[in-house]
């Protein structure tokens, strides 16, 4: 038998141990080797060596281009001189893109909820960080702890935060006007943080007063701190409205009563505000509408073809409550100024 390192062979079957070696095993052994470093030689440009092409196919016309690459920029691009025109080449109108007037209305509605949501969130940075540290905590003692409590202070802290923080980003009209540019939309957010912890401020001082047997400390305007806040019998909203809270105001801590009422009324106007852009666009198609209404009543009679396409409001719903003048008897705008923002 024969070792692998030659063994049993002669002094020249030692110098060279991979004779020895199986052809198949020494193409392996070979074909595994690094191949040597060989550094790239410069090309000199040579003249392009021309290919046999097939003979174009006339096209009907040549005036208007054919491929994507081709389109002009359209007049919608900030850069006309053909900056970013791989991006913009594939840029489709609203009134091309096949969504109805309508759908774009719920669409914006829906995006200024995940944007309320976001903005929630990053203002809340640091009570989410304190429940992931709660969460995975790093040392055993920690640990313990959160699985102990299930990280109950830090979760409802979190929660909390998330909660007052869009509220307050709604009661001050957060991505509530299509005119507002980022910098004020910036603004908003910073001023709702920063109301936050104003109540968060005043929170203590009531837990403190109570614990030292302390008076309480008096109840100021959250949006005007220059004046007392709202009694319980200023805020009155109308049925419609306080429908929609999750809870009735009495139910809130009194701290809390005026950020509710507030942004209640916001999202009221804002949802009348919708209400308005739906029934504008809805009552656009009046004439293609009456065209089909009586091409029905013609075959099915009145009766059915009214049914089946009633007639077009005449006018917008009218609500039985005015926001700005639910807000000045509130707040009384008109003789304390304006609501801090």
């Amino acid at each position: 038998m024969s070792w692998f390192w030659g063994g049993g062979g002669g002094k020249g079957d030692q110098s060279d141990p991979a004779k020895a070696l199986d052809d198949d095993l020494k193409q392996f052994l070979k074909d595994q080797q690094p191949r040597p470093y060989r550094p790239a030689e410069l090309s000199k440009p040579t003249a392009p060596t021309p290919t046999p092409r097939e003979t174009p196919v006339p096209v009907a016309s040549t005036s208007q281009p054919t491929t994507v690459e081709d389109r002009g920029l359209p007049k919608e691009s900030l850069f006309q001189d053909g900056r970013y025109k791989d991006i913009w080449k594939t840029y489709v109108p609203q009134e091309q893109s096949g969504i109805s007037p309508v759908e774009r209305v719920l669409e914006a509605r829906k995006d200024r909820r995940a944007t309320i949501h976001k903005a929630a969130m990053e203002n809340c940075a640091f009570e989410q960080q304190m429940q992931m540290d709660c969460m995975h905590a790093s040392s055993w003692a920690q640990k313990i702890r959160g699985r102990a409590t299930l990280c109950h202070e830090e979760n409802k802290a979190y929660n909390r935060c998330y909660s007052l923080q869009a509220k307050f980003l709604q009661a001050l009209g957060y991505m509530s006007s299509m005119s507002s540019t980022d910098d004020d939309e910036e603004r908003i957010q910073m001023h709702a943080d920063k109301l936050y912890h104003r109540m968060m401020d005043y929170e203590a001082e009531v837990d403190d007063a109570r614990r030292n047997g302390k008076p309480i400390p008096p109840l100021v305007s959250l949006f005007n701190p220059n004046r007392t806040a709202p009694s319980a019998d200023q805020l009155v909203l109308p049925e419609v409205i306080a429908s929609k809270l999750t809870k009735p105001l009495d139910d809130y801590a009194p701290h809390e009563r005026e950020l509710a009422a507030k942004a209640a009324l916001e999202e009221a106007k804002v949802a009348d505000t919708y209400a308005k852009d739906l029934f504008n666009y809805t009552t656009t198609m009046n004439e293609e509408r009456k065209t089909r209404q009586a091409w029905l009543t013609k075959a099915f009679g009145d009766t059915l073809g009214k049914f089946l396409i009633p007639d077009a409001p005449q006018d917008a719903t009218h609500t039985a409550y005015n926001v700005p003048e639910l807000e000045e008897k509130i707040w009384e705008i008109s003789k304390s100024g304006s609501t801090e923002k």
